[in-house]
């Protein structure tokens, strides 16, 4: 029994490698063709927040550049992104919805973003399980998160800080809890209507 759990973990492991660094090389080729570009970061093992798969069908359907990978792959992707800034092949504004550990990730890849003068509009975080922070000129960042009893899963504001900032309880959009938010339609449809505003909007 113990072979056989340790075989199935072998493998479910080895698949959700691969499927991250499918991911991560999809983000790699974004090519956008109209203004925006979004990145939905999965939580733990490439195999929970897999709601952001259809979110990315939606905004492929509306003709808006997206990709999904793994909150592990945050930084090789900002560095891609910084790269391409250098051929001015970004299109701006860059916009961020994280899921779990992919939520607590995607405040540190908007700051990181935005210090390198890049211009990150929308931020979306989907119940982080600690408390973050972000930094920088983002223009809008909002915690979706489900609060604990005793432990701080809050978004705050570091000292340069100079966009708006919200830390909003998402069960006044229905049933939700940690392992189904990223699925819930009527948050998903808020998010979705807020990326489109902001991709018919370019940065400056």
């Amino acid at each position: 029994m113990k072979f056989r759990n340790l075989v199935a973990a072998t493998l479910l492991i080895g698949i959700s490698g691969m499927l991250a660094n499918q991911a991560n090389a999809a983000c790699a080729k974004i090519t956008p063709t109209q203004p925006g570009e979004v990145y939905l970061m999965r939580g733990l093992a490439n195999i929970f927040s897999l709601g952001l798969d259809q979110y990315g069908k939606e905004l492929s359907g509306r003709g808006i550049e997206n990709c999904v990978f793994n909150h592990s792959h945050w930084q090789s992707i900002v560095n891609d992104i910084v790269e391409r800034s250098y051929r001015n092949a970004v299109s701006e504004p860059i916009m961020i919805v994280g899921h779990s550990l992919g939520a607590g990730v995607a405040p540190k890849m908007a700051t990181s973003l935005a210090r390198h003068n890049i211009a990150v509009a929308y931020v979306a975080m989907l119940d982080p399980v600690e408390p973050t922070q972000v930094g920088g000129e983002v223009e809008e960042i909002i915690n979706y998160y489900l609060p604990k009893k005793k432990k701080d899963n809050k978004l705050y504001a570091s000292s340069d800080f100079s966009g708006e900032l919200d830390n909003v309880n998402p069960r006044k959009f229905g049933d939700i809890d940690h392992f189904n938010i990223d699925e819930n339609r009527n948050l998903k449809g808020v998010i979705l209507t807020k990326i489109v505003e902001y991709a018919k909007e370019p940065a400056e």
